[in-house]
């Protein structure tokens, strides 16, 4: 019985572990700041993130979800980012200079929202929460 009980375990992390990323793709849209939309298209492999506020595009990038750094532009300057999903989480790992940020995105499971946890990682701050719908 107990040999049982720890495959079951073993085969129920393995299921966790091999579960499907939720897909983010959409046009998610700020509740504190309508101006302020998100824009992303994910495929298996990669994901495409485009930041806009009002109409300006503050960042745009396309980026592997292997956790290798990809080289992009914010708001006109170098940065870096690198993806993956840990777990249902997207995290992403933006590194601009010495300063680095740590976003990660979890859908609501009705799909509808997106919220998104803001960290700094190489200063002191505070962890902000943004909100996001469809």
């Amino acid at each position: 019985m107990k040999t049982f009980l720890i495959c079951i375990s073993i085969a129920g992390f393995l299921a966790a572990q091999t579960a499907p990323a939720p897909s983010l793709s959409g046009t998610w849209v700020l509740g504190k700041d309508p101006s302020v939309k998100l824009v992303v298209e994910q495929t298996p492999e990669k994901v495409h993130v485009k930041e806009l506020k009002a109409d300006e595009v503050r960042t745009e990038y396309t980026c592997n979800l292997d956790g290798k750094d990809c080289s992009i532009k914010e708001e006109g300057h170098s940065a870096k980012v690198a993806l993956w999903f840990n777990g249902p989480k997207l995290v992403e790992l933006r590194t601009r200079g010495s300063e680095v940020t740590r976003r990660r995105f979890t859908l609501a499971s009705d799909g509808k929202s997106l919220e998104v946890e803001l960290s700094p990682m190489s200063s002191p701050g505070k962890t902000e929460i943004l909100a996001y719908s469809r």
